[in-house]
């Protein structure tokens, strides 16, 4: 069995539910952004000490940047098509990055297992479960995390009573028939649970210290990865000090937050192609900006702040920024024009095509068009939990999914004679016309 290197760090052990739910942010409070907003000036502070290296950092002018303010709104019906409407448990969680399938994180009515992971068919509605136990049931093991594409699966498998986890990886045929089973890494409470990304033919995952150990800053955080379909895992990228937030699914490749190589202080956005295997483009964001959510898209490399900064100029507030032209991996971001997106991030961006980009707003999910400076809305279904609607998709794609949670209407909500039990998660493909 391979096992992950040992590193400080704290696994915890949260409950069974409780593993389950922290594993998606579905909300950012007003009150936690207004927290964050305090602390950004401080961090400038702890940035400019005399002996700090030269390093060259992104640099965005004010008068670069433009907001849904300058933008013209559109009916969604004229720009979007809904290709279907699914029902899938209560609880279900969604990530889609894949053109034909997403991958579910099923909640079940039994204590074992909790979880099971499933593919759903993004033309069909249908799901099927291909992952019904943990490998390891019978050691104590339940399923943590699932990540899938078409061409196979990755997920943990934790005892959160003696603090363990595990990297297991598969080959799917046809969106079903699970093979090739394997686990691929392994630790304990002195690692992290990692992060989970799939794309493509490969699964990956960041192995670092836990934000409360001693070595958050000098410990080292790994990305690896390994084929669906046969091998062990492979180093890809290490850097001193925690990845700002988990590794971010593209199309084609995956992109991380880690620090810069000559100083803590800053955070780089470093994209990693899924062919190669190698590093093909990276940005390093002024010091003391650390990004909660990234992204991948023809524009390049999106990126969101829950923090609003004393400085920094364009890039300085709260929200989701993302380049407003097309741009090729390796290629300078100066002196273009940028979008920011001004609502406290609770979900990484996301393309459709070439032109839209789409993002988490309070309530709905929003598609804008920088090219053109037009956006719209789609409609959030009725009842759903108050995040409203989801974006699940990650990277490129020519379908958009989003998955509502819709409680249970009773007859003082809906105005009916009976109570009716609608307790459902509701998942809906979109497509641009």
């Amino acid at each position: 069995m391979p096992k992950a290197k040992a590193r400080p760090s704290a696994f915890g052990a949260p409950s069974p539910e409780a593993a389950l739910v922290t594993r998606r942010r579905f909300l950012v409070g007003g009150a936690a952004a207004a927290a964050v907003a305090v602390v950004g000036g401080a961090a400038v502070a702890a940035s400019q000490k005399s002996d700090a290296p030269t390093i060259e950092t992104l640099s965005v002018s004010t008068d670069d940047v433009f907001t849904i303010d300058s933008c013209t709104q559109v009916d969604a019906s004229s720009a979007f098509k809904q290709e279907g409407s699914y029902s899938l448990p209560y609880g279900t969680l969604i990530w889609s990055n894949d053109d034909a399938f997403a991958a579910c994180l099923l909640p079940t009515d039994t204590a074992s297992p909790l979880a099971q992971g499933a593919l759903l068919n993004l033309a069909t509605g249908k799901y099927e479960t291909v992952l019904k136990n943990a490998n390891g049931a019978s050691d104590g093991f339940e399923v943590y995390d699932f990540r899938a594409t078409s061409q196979g699966a990755v997920w943990i498998e934790a005892n959160i009573f003696e603090g363990l986890w595990r990297v297991l990886v598969g080959s799917l045929s046809n969106g079903s028939n699970l093979q090739n089973t394997r686990i691929v890494d392994s630790g304990d409470s002195s690692t992290e649970t990692p992060a989970l990304a799939a794309v493509g033919a490969h699964a990956y995952w960041v192995c670092q210290p836990a934000s409360s150990a001693d070595n958050a800053k000098t410990g080292t955080a790994q990305l690896k990865r390994a084929s669906f379909s046969s091998g062990d895992a492979e180093d890809v990228y290490g850097t001193a000090g925690r990845m700002a937030c988990p590794p971010y699914a593209a199309s084609d490749g995956v992109v991380i937050a880690p620090r810069h190589p000559d100083s803590s202080r800053y955070y780089q956005l470093v994209r990693i192609s899924d062919d190669s295997g190698q590093a093909t483009d990276a940005i390093t964001l002024p010091s003391g900006m650390k990004p909660t959510e990234v992204g991948w898209g023809p524009n390049g490399f999106s990126f969101c702040f829950e923090s609003i900064y004393s400085y920094g100029d364009g890039i300085a507030n709260m929200g989701t920024y993302a380049p407003a032209t097309e741009h090729a991996p390796g290629a300078s971001y100066d002196g273009g024009s940028w979008f920011r997106f001004g609502r406290a991030p609770s979900a990484e961006p996301a393309w459709c095509g070439s032109s839209w980009l789409m993002v988490k707003s309070t309530q709905a999910v929003a598609a804008v068009n920088v090219g053109n400076r037009t956006y719209c809305t789609f409609d959030v279904p009725s009842g759903p939990a108050s995040w409203g609607d989801y974006l699940c998709t990650t990277g490129t794609h020519a379908r958009i999914v989003t998955a509502a949670q819709v409680g249970k209407v009773t007859a003082e909500s809906s105005g009916q004679s009976d109570s009716k039990n609608n307790t459902t998660c509701t998942v809906r493909v979109w497509k641009a016309v």
